[in-house]
């Protein structure tokens, strides 16, 4: 729990690297011994953190029984664990147990080998002797018809047990005492069941093993939305991969309505905070370098508690992805940024901060529909969208069930994406896709009319 709530971006490669090849070493021997995972897995279940007592112990606190019974308890099942995972023979950085069969000898004088615990006889002779005194008397006070003799019995007993208090407080701090000599062995196989629970679950996440660019380029071959791509196959469609090669500076994605650019900016966004945070990722081959940061800026930047609109929000989270992005290369993406704003000083906007971010050592990809942004040192992407698409074929469709009408549309939308030239203008599909929708003839006369 402690490694998922703290968990941070890699900015070592070596580091990094030793991630991916954990990550790597733990599914393939998943594959091998599934049965052993499912052990430990279900060892995973009756951990409690007790580090807290663990910790008061090694500061000399006395434990009461509760607590030195969770010790023993948690000794038991980390040994349980240690054993199975001994028998993977795997070797994964930053997971090393230790025997903890010394602290069981500790906690289990009469080798009883149960989960319990008990202040047995077997640690104190004196111990023994008073709750045998303890016992005798009990036995008078049962059998006893003479009401001052039970008095007086119930008396001596009450010393007893003041005095069995006594020694077990005794006991007890005996025992922390040698407990304490092993704490740091507990606390270190407590990090790492820790550590192995984080990787196993990185590697149930799935994915593939991405590589670390040493040439400051992203390459991503048949990325995937595994989200998108379920909700997707639930209707009997697949989720169309993308493929795409960055550099350095500032490269445009464009594409036609619906055409699917919100999800290629998010898909790739998912992807690289995967990579990041040493997960692997869902492509079929990803190389990328170390990210000091992502920031991703969508059209829904609206604050209302502050009074902002969608447009003075990205401009605000702009500026500071701006002055960021000055000492620090990372990968910014903004998804249709400044179309809040009248077309005209949008696309302006929009073309002078492509060239902008274009001259910085971070990665921008910027989705839009204006025209006209990329520039001559600029990648340009396109969503394919309708242009393979038979808009006959999709008319007569629509004609015979209109209500599944943007149904029909996105059957026949392409949403990989292909490199384009600089001076590609962005699809006119938008005027189509009114047409297939039944928009009145009378305002597509005028569109056309217009243009």
């Amino acid at each position: 729990m402690e490694l998922k709530k703290n968990i941070a971006p890699f900015k070592e490669k070596s580091k990094l690297q030793q991630e991916f090849d954990s990550i790597d070493e733990i599914q393939n021997s998943m594959e091998i011994h599934p049965s052993e995972f499912n052990k430990i897995r279900n060892l995973f279940c009756s951990i409690r953190d007790i580090r807290n007592t663990i910790k008061r112990c090694c500061n000399d606190e006395i434990l009461d029984q509760v607590e030195i019974y969770e010790i023993k308890y948690l000794c038991i099942l980390l040994e349980n664990i240690r054993e199975v995972y001994e028998m993977l023979n795997i070797n994964v950085s930053g997971i090393q147990f230790h025997k903890l069969t010394p602290i069981i000898e500790i906690l289990d004088p009469e080798k009883r080998k149960l989960s319990t615990f008990y202040i047995y006889n077997g640690y104190s002779k004196k111990l023994a002797d008073i709750r045998d005194e303890k016992k005798r008397l009990e036995q008078r006070i049962y059998i006893s018809k003479d009401e001052k003799d039970i008095d007086n019995l119930k008396k001596e007993r009450i010393q007893c047990v003041i005095k069995e208090g006594e020694e077990e407080l005794t006991v007890r701090k005996k025992i922390c005492t040698r407990l304490k000599e092993y704490t740091n062995i507990l606390l270190n196989n407590l990090q790492s069941v820790g550590t192995l629970d984080f990787l196993i679950g990185k590697a149930l996440i799935g994915g593939h093993k991405p590589k670390i660019s040493h040439n400051n380029e992203i390459y991503l071959k048949d990325a995937y939305n595994p989200m998108v791509s379920d909700i997707l196959e639930e209707k009997g469609r697949k989720f169309t991969p993308i493929c795409i090669q960055l550099k350095s500076g500032a490269a445009i994605l464009t594409g036609a309505n619906m055409g699917g650019k919100s999800v290629a900016i998010k898909t790739i966004v998912l992807n690289l905070m995967l990579f990041i945070y040493g997960f692997n990722v869902f492509c079929g081959e990803a190389e990328i370098p170390i990210l000091q940061f992502i920031q991703y800026v969508s059209e829904d930047m609206q604050n209302i508690s502050k009074g902002l609109s969608s447009f003075a929000g990205e401009i605000i989270k702009l500026k500071d992805i701006i002055n960021l992005a000055k000492s620090h290369m990372g990968f910014i993406a903004l998804d249709e940024f400044a179309r809040g704003t009248n077309p005209q000083e949008g696309s302006s906007l929009v073309k002078a901060v492509a060239v902008y971010l274009n001259k910085l050592s971070s990665f921008t990809l910027i989705a839009t529909h204006y025209d006209g942004i990329t520039d001559e040192n600029m990648e340009h992407y396109q969503i394919i969208g309708l242009k393979n698409a038979d808009f006959n074929m999709m008319k007569r469709k629509i004609e015979f069930n209109k209500k599944d009408a943007v149904e029909i549309i996105q059957q026949e939308m392409e949403y990989g994406i292909e490199k384009k030239s600089k001076c590609c203008q962005v699809p006119k599909d938008a005027v189509n896709i009114c047409r297939l929708l039944g928009l009145d003839k009378e305002i597509l006369d005028m569109i056309n009319y217009k243009h």
